[in-house]
């Protein structure tokens, strides 16, 4: 009956030693899977600024080109209105003469 709880203790010692190493083992798989992932988020955070470039790169061409356009149209614009301007002020002149002299 001795020798049995001798086997009984040694086997529960045995058996918790398994459960320490597994929980070591589960510990450690754990805390490796949680590096792997601190630093993939690191290289995705590098690689971020690389995968942007492109994309603002462009975004700055189309905005100076945009930019250009606009300073085109408003160049365009700014003529149309000085000729008209021109235009308005020479009938204002004579139809003010007019009134002056007394013409209808």
């Amino acid at each position: 009956m001795e020798d049995i709880l001798k086997r009984l203790l040694e086997a529960e010692r045995k058996a918790e030693e398994q459960v320490v190493q597994a929980d070591a083992a589960r510990r450690k798989i754990i805390q490796d899977a949680l590096d792997e992932a601190r630093r993939a988020e690191i290289e995705f955070e590098k690689q971020a600024d690389a995968r942007r470039k492109p994309f603002l790169a462009k975004a700055g061409e189309d905005a100076q080109r945009r930019v250009a356009e606009l300073e085109a149209d408003s160049a365009a614009h700014q003529r149309l209105l000085r000729e008209r301007a021109a235009r308005n002020e020479e009938a204002a002149v004579e139809g003010a003469l007019a009134l002056i002299l007394g013409q209808d």
